[in-house]
């Protein structure tokens, strides 16, 4: 067990807090625990006793734990496919990226709390969910409205990642409250989710009277849009961002496959081309891909965000800055300032409209 440098356990029942009491793993650097009937506290214990430990994967229902953090070795935590009472992050140091995916609505559609405490270093956070998510930031509940002072942000951030049914009021009001405690986000990635019953028409007026954020107009050089619609509460979030990102410089939209919303693929791509400030579209030469999977993103693997190497794990294309001017005839628009070329992540399916 000493030697053990990596470690998976799946589809067991895993042992309790007071059998682990004495045992230790110097020099366990990965740990992963998928499917596993845990009991609270189970966890938080197995992590205290490996202090080498930099990459920890979970995955599985494990209702009603209460996932409670301490290391000063995790570079990495990833979280997905899940179902927890709250996830509290309360003193990682080192900690470069915390990534939740597909967190799965519990029963009664409770919300998990999620904590972020001591993180001096975390650069990567995502995917935030105002549906599914409870966002805390030390001892501070994030709401929308929020009065922020600069010591309740955290500034080390970089690439932060939204999922937001932009159809639904308490999901929208949500997103520039993220935005504003993250003040130095570079790259933004969004995803519009499912939303089955529309509860308001958020046009540009409502993106005006939140007035400028400073991570957005002083900071944002990349953001991505994924499960494009082509609905007014999505354009009026895209023009938004076009018009007060004044050092963006790259931009990719993917409209969602045809199969699932009553517009085509074509359709979709208009209403992008037909934004009320072209000069927008006509500057970023915004790039739009097609989605041929199925609805949704595809599930999230471990070794993408495993990968400390990758800066952004999290981007479903890469941007690559050139000085010459390449005509892409494929994708049909000319790339003035950036090459794309386009990271197939694993099963993901995609195509040119």
């Amino acid at each position: 067990v000493s030697t053990l440098t990596r470690l998976y356990i799946g589809v067991w029942k895993f042992p309790d807090a007071a059998g682990l009491q004495g045992a230790c793993f110097p020099h366990l650097r990965e740990l992963g625990i998928c499917s596993i009937a845990v009991e609270d506290g189970d966890i938080d214990a197995f992590v205290a006793r490996s202090p080498a430990l930099e990459i920890l994967n979970i995955q599985g229902r494990m209702k009603g734990v209460r996932l409670r953090l301490v290391s000063h070795s995790l570079r990495c935590v990833q979280i997905c496919s899940f179902v927890m009472e709250s996830i509290d992050v309360v003193n990682a140091p080192c900690l470069d990226r915390l990534i939740l995916s597909e967190c799965l609505d519990p029963a009664g559609g409770s919300r998990t709390r999620v904590r972020i405490g001591n993180v001096p270093k975390l650069r990567i956070f995502g995917y935030l969910d105002p549906g599914k998510y409870v966002l805390e930031i030390r001892d501070t509940v994030i709401t929308a409205g929020i009065k922020i002072s600069p010591s309740m942000m955290i500034t080390t951030v970089k690439v932060l990642s939204l999922r937001v049914r932009f159809g639904v009021y308490d999901d929208v009001k949500m997103v520039p409250a993220f935005l504003r405690f993250f003040p130095n986000v570079e790259a933004l990635h969004m995803t519009s989710e499912k939303c089955d019953h529309l509860a308001g028409n958020f046009d540009l007026q409502f993106w005006e009277e939140v007035g400028p954020i400073v991570s957005v107009v002083l900071r944002l050089k990349v953001i991505t849009f994924r499960e494009y619609h082509g609905r007014q509460d999505e354009i009026a979030f895209l023009q938004y961002i076009f018009q007060n990102a004044r050092v963006l410089k790259d931009v990719m939209i993917q409209i969602i496959n045809p199969r699932f919303t009553s517009l085509s693929a074509d359709e979709m791509t208009r209403t992008i081309n037909n934004m009320p400030d072209e000069k927008w579209v006509r500057k970023f030469q915004i790039p739009v891909f097609r989605s041929i999977g199925p609805e949704g993103l595809s599930p999230w693997t471990f070794q993408r965000g495993a990968d400390l190497s990758d800066g952004d794990p999290i981007a479903p294309v890469k941007f690559i800055t050139m000085r010459v001017s390449v005509v892409l005839q494929y994708l049909h628009f000319y790339v003035r300032r950036t090459v794309l070329y386009c990271q197939y992540v694993l099963s993901e399916d995609w195509a040119f409209p």
